[in-house]
C-alpha cells in the first residue's frame, strides 16, 4: 500500500499544476472584468515573479498600463526579453527541451507565447511610451510590432515544421512507443477530435498574422507625426484587411494635411471587451484502442471559445446640435487569436494525441509488470495506477492571455463640433469639454468630464469591459 501512495504523489502534483495555471487565470479575470485594474494589476505582477513569465508580464503590462503604473514598461520590456528568448529558440520547436512534457501534460512546460501575443508587447510598450510624451520610443515600438507582424508568417512555418520534426524525434526515442501501434491508434482517435473544432467556422479568422487594430493605430500615430509616407503604408494593410470606414475618414484628414489644411481632431481608440479564450475538453475514447489491459485512454484538447463585447456601438453626441459620430471596427482580435490556432491545430492534435497513446501504454507496463510480480491483484493494481496517472494528468494546456479586448474600435470627431459626450449604446462614459487652459474644477466637480485642448490633435485610448472603463490620454495637452 505504501508503495501504491508513493506512486500517486506526483500524479497529484501534476494535477494541482495544471489546476493551477487555471485559478491563477480566474483570479486574475475576476479582478479585471470587474473593473478593478489595479488589482489586477498587482495579481499579474505576483505571478511574474522576478525572473518573468510571458503571460503574466504581458497581462501584468497591460493591466498596468490601464492603471497608469510606473513600472508598466518594466513590466513589457521583461516579458518581451523572455517573448524574444523563445522566439530564437522556437515558440513551438523549441519546446522540446521540456523533456517529458508529453509524458505528463502540457501544462508542465513553460509558457513560450503566441506570435500575436510578442506583437502586444511592442504594440502596448508604444501606447504607454505615447501616454508618457516620448514618442520617439513610440515610433520604435510601433515599427518593432509592425515588423513582427510582417516576418510572422515566414517564421511560424519554420517552427511548426521545426515542432513535427522534434516531436516525432521524441516519440522515436522512446522506447514505449515501439511496443504499441500508434499508426493504427492516431488515425482511429484523430477523426474523433477534428469533429471537436467544428466551432472554428463561427470565427472570423484574418488570413495572414496581421492585426490590423497595430496597423491603424500605429498609421494613426504616424499621421500624427506627419510621416504620410509611413501612415499611408500602414492605413493600406489595415484597410486590406477590415475595409474599416475611419480608415477612409482619415485618409481624408491626412490628404487635406498635405494640401495645407489645419483643422484639428481628437480621436478615441477603444478596446471593447474580452478576447477568446481557451477552455479544456475532456474526452474518453475506447482503451481497445491500444490494450485489452488499459482501463483509461483519456484526451484533452484546448478549445477556443468566442470572445465577449462589452458593448454594441460607440459614439460620440455634439452637445449644441446632437450630431453622432461612429466609432468604426478596425480589429476583431478573435480574428487575429483563431488564425494561429487553427494553424497550430495539427501539431496540437499530434501531442494530444501521443500523450494518450503514451499513457496508455504504461498502464498496460504497469500491468505487466504488477502481473509479473504479483499476480492478477498486481496486475490490477499496476492498471488502477496507471489510469489515475492518466485521468489526473489528462489536462489540456489553456493558458492565453485574457486581458486583451474583443475588438478595436477607432472614433475620430473633428475638434470644430465642440463638446461632446462619448456613449457606449446610449449610456454615457465621459463628457468630454475643450479648454486649452487647466481648470482643477472640471476634475473635482466629476471624474466622469475629460478636458482636451481643441487647437491640437487629441489621440486618447480607452478600455471598456462593462465596469469602470479607464481612458488615457496618448497625444494632446493643455497649455
Amino acid at each position: 500500500m505504501r508503495y501504491v501512495f508513493l506512486a500517486l504523489v506526483p500524479i497529484w502534483l501534476i494535477f494541482m499544476s495544471a489546476c493551477s495555471h487555471h485559478n491563477s487565470l480566474q483570479s486574475f479575470n475576476k479582478q479585471y472584468y470587474a473593473g478593478n485594474d489595479k488589482k489586477a494589476y498587482e495579481y499579474a505582477k505576483g505571478e511574474a515573479g522576478s525572473n518573468g513569465d510571458v503571460l503574466w508580464n504581458l497581462q501584468a503590462g497591460i493591466s498596468g498600463f490601464n492603471s497608469s503604473q510606473k513600472d508598466t514598461a518594466t513590466l513589457l520590456e521583461k516579458g518581451e526579453e523572455l517573448f524574444n528568448k523563445y522566439e530564437s529558440e522556437g515558440l513551438m520547436g523549441g519546446m522540446f527541451s521540456n523533456a517529458g512534457a508529453v509524458l505528463l501534460n502540457e501544462n508542465v512546460k513553460t509558457y513560450r507565447g503566441n506570435i500575436y501575443e510578442g506583437v502586444m508587447f511592442n504594440y502596448y510598450k508604444a501606447l504607454n511610451a505615447m501616454y508618457l510624451g516620448d514618442y520617439a520610443l513610440a515610433r520604435v515600438e510601433f515599427n518593432r510590432a509592425n515588423d513582427r507582424q510582417r516576418r510572422a508568417k515566414e517564421y511560424f512555418q519554420k517552427d511548426i515544421k521545426k515542432a513535427m520534426v522534434e516531436n516525432q524525434k521524441e516519440e522515436s526515442s522512446n522506447e514505449t512507443f515501439k511496443t504499441i501501434d500508434k499508426k493504427h491508434t492516431a488515425s482511429s482517435t484523430e477523426s474523433i477530435l477534428e469533429q471537436q473544432y467544428s466551432n472554428l467556422k463561427n470565427f472570423k479568422i484574418y488570413n495572414g498574422f496581421i492585426n490590423p487594430a497595430v496597423s491603424y493605430v500605429s498609421a494613426l500615430f504616424f499621421m500624427s507625426e506627419s510621416d504620410y509616407p509611413k501612415a499611408t503604408d500602414l492605413y493600406k494593410e489595415a484597410y486590406g484587411i477590415t475595409q474599416s470606414q475611419i480608415i477612409n475618414k482619415d485618409l481624408e484628414v491626412m490628404n487635406k494635411r498635405r494640401m495645407g489644411d489645419k483643422s484639428t481632431y481628437t480621436w478615441f481608440i477603444i478596446e471593447d471587451g474580452q478576447s477568446a479564450a481557451l477552455n479544456e475538453l475532456a474526452i474518453n475514447l475506447p482503451a481497445y484502442y491500444v490494450s485489452s489491459s488499459v482501463l483509461h485512454l483519456g484526451v484533452s484538447i484546448p478549445q477556443l471559445q468566442e470572445g465577449k463585447p462589452s458593448a454594441i456601438s460607440y459614439q460620440a453626441i455634439t452637445h449644441n446640435n446632437q450630431q453622432k459620430f461612429t466609432a468604426f471596427e478596425v480589429s476583431d482580435l478573435d480574428g487575429v487569436i483563431a488564425n494561429e490556432f487553427s494553424k497550430k491545430l495539427p501539431f496540437i492534435l499530434t501531442r494530444a494525441i501521443s500523450s494518450a497513446i503514451l499513457k496508455a501504454a504504461t498502464q498496460a507496463s504497469l500491468n505487466s509488470i504488477g502481473g509479473e510480480y504479483f499476480g492478477d491483484l498486481g496486475a490490477l493494481a499496476g492498471s488502477l495506477i496507471g489510469a489515475a496517472y492518466s485521468a489526473a494528468t489528462n489536462n489540456a494546456d489553456i493558458r492565453i492571455t485574457t486581458a486583451l479586448p474583443k475588438r478595436v474600435l477607432a472614433l475620430q470627431i473633428p475638434n470644430n463640433a465642440a463638446n461632446f459626450s462619448l456613449q457606449a449604446d446610449e449610456h454615457i462614459l465621459y463628457e468630454i469639454n475643450f479648454s486649452c487652459k487647466k481648470n482643477q474644477n472640471y476634475h473635482k466637480k466629476s471624474e466622469k468630464i475629460i478636458v482636451l485642448c481643441d487647437k491640437n490633435d487629441n489621440i486618447l485610448y480607452l478600455r471598456s469591459k462593462g465596469k469602470n472603463p479607464t481612458y488615457q490620454i496618448l497625444k494632446g495637452e493643455i497649455e
